[in-house]
């Protein structure tokens, strides 16, 4: 019994003991999942907290990659506005508003150290352009090229005026237009009906004048002035104050010139003081330029009180109008020749004498034939002077050619070489190519100006040159035709 008692006790205490283990496990494991829950907790609070950390430097390196975008887009955008200020535009104009540079006469050594030191100067944060702006400040605005580009720009094939002589020859909208104004005064005193050789010096004097006149270049001017006569059914006292142009200045024409010849006989004094006066009244009114020759084909001298030395003094005549009066004495009485000597050389002109009609014929030709001489000097002379001219204007040009080309080329290489030099010099650093680039092209704009208005300017002074050449031979020859006869008797 007492051993079913002790049994029953073991059992009962085996019963308790195995009760508290699993009390104890179960607190232990208790502890464990309370301890794993901590742990799991606190790696939560730490993955948490990575994650935040995480979170807030990937916002930090956002906000930084925004604010470096932001400061290369700004970047990017003063660069760009950099590059838009610092655009060159190159041309004839760019070229002709260039200072004359500071270093022109500077040696390659100096112009080196003066570009390296501006790189220098700004830590080598240089563009092309900038170097470029550099160096035409050095080298740029050379006078000879500045002049050259204006000369060609500005340049007239003009050569030179023809000479006003004789007949005062201009040339109006490049044409020769020949102003030569002959005026005959033809004295109808009576002394003019004696005759000579068995014909009356009055019609001696019409046909000798007729042919002198008809026989003009074309293009001459003529007038008929007749002077002394008296007129029908009037007294011969009123032939002092019968002054009348007949053929009124222009064109000559045959007929309408015969009529004026014959429209009054010869009976009356000489008023040659007044006929002057009269023809420099026409000179005046026609307005017309160039030379005026006068011609008096007289038999006797003033005869009406008049003054004609104070007449012939007081012709027109300036600048435009050139003014000569001759007179052609025909059959003059000796002790009146001096006296119509002193009327021409009071105005530079000449006192010609015939003592009959075939003498009276042939002083006129010979004034023809002096006036073919004088066109002849004159064609002569133009066609030296315009030879002359065109020479030195080909000089002159090609001597301004020569100088632009000639700094255009030296300021182009100055500025190649000292780019090179730079880069040699810092181990091909500082190359500068578009800088270069602008400088060739610089050069090349000017060279091929230069070029293409030099050729062009010799050809239109050629073509000046012709043309004038063309008009003083084709208005020679038209004058020789119709001297010729007279020259060759």
């Amino acid at each position: 019994m007492r051993a079913f008692l002790l049994m029953g006790l073991f059992f009962i205490l085996t019963a308790c003991s195995t009760t508290e283990g699993s009390t104890d496990e179960t607190t232990e494991d208790t502890n464990q999942t309370e301890e794993t829950e901590a742990t799991n907790d606190n790696e939560s609070e730490d993955t948490n907290e990575s994650t935040d950390e995480s979170s807030t430097e990937e916002d930090s390196d956002s906000e930084s990659d925004s604010s470096e975008s932001e400061d290369n887009t700004d970047e990017n955008s003063a660069s760009s506005e950099a590059a838009e200020e610092e655009d060159i535009e190159i041309s004839l104009d760019s070229v002709l508003e260039e200072e004359e540079g500071t270093m022109v006469d500077a040696s390659r050594e100096e112009l080196e150290d003066e570009l390296t030191t501006f790189i220098e100067d700004n830590d080598g944060d240089v563009t092309d352009e900038m170097v470029y702006e550099k160096l035409i400040e050095m080298l740029g605005g050379h006078p000879d090229m500045q002049e050259g580009i204006e000369y060609f720009q500005d340049f007239s094939a003009e050569l030179v005026d023809l000479t006003d002589q004789p007949g005062e020859l201009k040339v109006e909208d490049g044409e020769l237009s020949m102003r030569n104004n002959v005026y005959i005064l033809m004295d109808n005193s009576g002394s003019m009906a004696d005759e000579i050789d068995g014909t009356t010096k009055m019609d001696a004097a019409k046909e000798s004048v007729n042919q002198f006149v008809e026989g003009m270049p074309n293009g001459t001017q003529v007038s008929l002035i007749n002077y002394g006569f008296s007129e029908e059914g009037s007294e011969e006292d009123n032939s002092c104050s019968a002054v009348e142009e007949t053929f009124p200045i222009g064109e000559y024409n045959e007929a309408e010139f015969n009529d004026a010849l014959g429209q009054y006989g010869s009976e009356g004094f000489t008023p040659l003081a007044l006929a002057i006066e009269e023809v420099g009244k026409v000179i005046e009114d026609s307005e017309a330029t160039g030379s005026h020759t006068i011609y008096v084909v007289s038999d006797g001298q003033e005869t009406c009180n008049g003054d004609p030395v104070a007449a012939v003094q007081d012709l027109p005549e300036d600048e435009n109008i050139e003014t000569v009066l001759n007179i052609i004495g025909f059959d003059i009485q000796d002790d009146e020749v001096q006296s119509l000597v002193d009327i021409t050389e009071a105005n530079g002109g000449e006192y010609l004498s015939a003592t009959n009609p075939d003498e009276l014929s042939r002083v006129l030709k010979q004034e023809k034939l002096n006036l073919f001489i004088k066109y002849r000097d004159w064609s002569n002379e133009n066609l030296k002077n315009i030879t002359q001219a065109s020479n030195d204007k080909m000089l002159d040009k090609t001597q301004v050619y020569n100088d632009a080309t000639t700094s255009n080329r030296e300021v182009s290489n100055s500025i190649n070489g000292v780019l090179n030099d730079v880069s040699q010099s810092s181990s091909q650093e500082y190359r500068y190519p578009e800088a270069r680039e602008m400088a060739d092209e610089r050069y090349l704009l000017v060279r091929d100006f230069l070029s293409e208005a030099y050729d062009e300017s010799s050809e239109d002074v050629e073509a000046e040159k012709e043309k004038l050449q063309e008009t003083v031979n084709q208005e020679f020859e038209e004058i020789e035709s119709e001297y010729k006869e007279d020259a060759e008797e």
